[in-house]
């Protein structure tokens, strides 16, 4: 297939997830015009991968009935080179490492296409589009399959010179905490990430013989944290109890992200996020008893506006900040 590189209005956006892939297209408003998702394919072929990705931005644009658009962007779960092209180290997907997905993309497509890491993307379309419009510096925190986070100053999204600032699910809250996928211990992910989640979760469920989760006692992959979410807005003490224990530790998290960059605002989004006060109330209190130096008002920490889309749509978004650089 190949698609005529000609400017448009119009950039496919892809979010590379550890569990699932969203692939958009979207106007320079943000508008989605379209999307398509799938399971993340569970492969260690990085090349078998990025086809996969290909072959899904391919038939979206064909189901638009799209004659070209201006180029792809690609949101991955881990760092990236300094150039941008190739991915470093994808904890949750470590078939993407090593891999140049904007090259093999716009090998294969015909566009411009550029990356950067999912959370940076999903930052950058809150900060455009979504809860982030009205404020120059706010922190987004990105609670999926890891924790990502992403850091905007001035109106600009910023990842540093090395490209791992931002990357707060791997602030050390304990250094003799649990093992983290990075390679080291005690990082925020390894307390509320997808998989310490439902460890946490199911390990609880002897001591609470009523939870709605005595039925997947053993069985730790249908557990979600967006189930436990949903549990807990039901009512379900053992789900709530994992609640108050994750807004503890992202109120720690945010705690020291408060006094390094001073934001605005923050931003929380993902599954679990769904919970809503039972996770935010907790995330609050935390954060107002522990920093009380910093004049930061816990009321300025609010969920993110895009939803779960965000990631793709700021993958779009992605092309429209590079192209224009490139200008």
């Amino acid at each position: 297939m190949t698609i005529s590189p000609a400017a448009t209005e119009i950039a496919v956006g892809i979010d590379v997830g550890g569990t699932n892939c969203t692939t958009c297209a979207i106007d320079r408003g943000g508008v989605m015009l379209g999307e398509l998702s799938h399971p993340t394919p569970q492969t260690d072929d990085g090349e078998a991968l990025l086809s996969a990705l290909a072959d899904t931005a391919e038939q979206l644009i064909a189901r638009l009935k799209l004659r070209s658009v201006a180029g792809i962007g690609i949101g991955v779960p881990g760092t990236v080179s300094a150039d941008e092209r190739q991915a470093c180290d994808c904890p949750n997907l470590r078939a993407l490492d090593g891999t140049r997905p904007p090259d093999y993309l716009q090998d294969r497509l015909g566009v411009p296409a550029w990356m950067q890491n999912d959370a940076y993307c999903a930052t950058l379309a809150e900060l455009r589009y979504g809860a982030g419009r009205p404020y120059d510096n706010l922190v987004m925190l990105t609670l999926g399959t890891g924790v990502g986070g992403g850091i905007a100053l001035g109106n600009r999204v910023h990842r540093g010179p090395r490209q791992v600032m931002g990357e707060v699910g791997h602030i050390i809250l304990d250094p003799n905490g649990p093992s983290c996928n990075c390679g080291t211990e005690g990082c925020v992910e390894a307390y509320v990430g997808k998989d310490a989640l439902v460890h946490r979760a199911i390990s609880r469920v002897p001591a609470y013989p009523g939870s709605a989760l005595c039925e997947y006692a053993g069985e730790e992959d249908r557990v979600s944290p967006k189930l436990i979410a949903e549990l807990a807005a039901q009512g379900d003490e053992l789900c709530r109890s994992v609640m108050d224990d994750v807004g503890f530790y992202i109120g720690l998290t945010l705690c020291n992200i408060i006094v390094v960059c001073d934001p605005d605002v923050i931003l929380i989004g993902g599954g679990i996020a769904g919970a809503g006060e039972l996770l935010f109330e907790p995330i609050r209190q935390t954060v107002k008893r522990r920093t009380p130096i910093s004049g930061f008002d816990p009321a300025n920490i609010i969920p993110c506006g895009l939803g779960s889309e965000a990631g793709a749509i700021g993958a779009g978004a992605l092309v429209w900040e590079r192209s224009c650089c490139m200008q």
